[in-house]
């Protein structure tokens, strides 16, 4: 964690906001790095006063603002400063994106903000940020291919990795999941999120939670007691 953006991305994974991020010239500092952390390999963002060095890549821009103060800015200047590194740092983390990049970041903005529907907003701003945006690139995925179970198989792999799917041999629009874990309110609010955003219409879904089915000749599934009624 060393440039502007990647901090601010850190900060993101944190649940930091941006806004409460203060960005500002450091008293001391590696002429060789751009954070000036107490520690170089920090690993955590802290929330107040992020403080740089920003003579690494921007003394063109703030050279001036801080040679009035031999290094150090005025208290205009710091807010200055500030207002201009939030700036600088949507260029920095649009810098070598490509569109699709762009089209799931807008997408995962617009899942948060509930325009795609409002129950699914308070869901999806729950799950882990990684997860959210390999979710909107699924979302991407399907509105460019179409729905298919595929993506809904992925889509349900991402939130509950351990999951065992199957598919009804005489009956291909049947879909069984098995989830290893117990059933939680929220976990089942999740599932749902999955269902009514990637399914595709006519496919029925049944789920069993903590206890498979029976599977004759398979034995960690023909336990006593640990046998889900099919």
């Amino acid at each position: 964690m060393n440039f502007l953006w990647d901090i601010a991305l850190k900060a993101q994974a944190q649940g930091v906001p941006e806004e409460d991020l203060f960005f500002c010239q450091a008293k001391e500092y590696s002429p060789f790095y751009e954070q000036a952390f107490s520690c170089l390999n920090e690993k955590e963002v802290p929330e107040g006063r992020i403080e740089l060095n920003l003579l690494l890549r921007f003394d063109h821009i703030f050279q001036d603002i801080l040679a009035e103060e031999e290094g150090k800015a005025s208290s205009f200047g710091e807010y200055l400063i500030d207002a201009a590194l939030h700036m600088l740092l949507y260029t920095d983390l649009r810098h070598g994106l490509t569109k699709r990049d762009i089209y799931i970041r807008k997408i995962r903005q617009e899942l948060e903000q509930g325009i795609f529907w409002k129950d699914a907003s308070e869901v999806f701003r729950e799950i882990p940020m990684e997860k959210r945006n390999r979710l909107a690139a699924l979302t991407l995925t399907q509105m460019q291919t179409g729905s298919s179970l595929m993506i809904f198989r992925k889509s349900v792999k991402v939130i509950f990795p351990d999951v065992v799917i199957y598919q009804l041999k005489d009956d291909r629009k049947k879909i069984l999941l098995y989830l290893s874990g117990s059933k939680t309110e929220f976990r089942e609010k999740e599932l749902r999120f999955m269902q009514d955003m990637f399914l595709p219409v006519r496919y029925e879904l049944r789920v069993f939670w903590k206890y498979h089915f029976g599977i004759i000749g398979v034995e960690d599934t023909m336990q006593m007691d640990k046998i889900a009624i099919y």
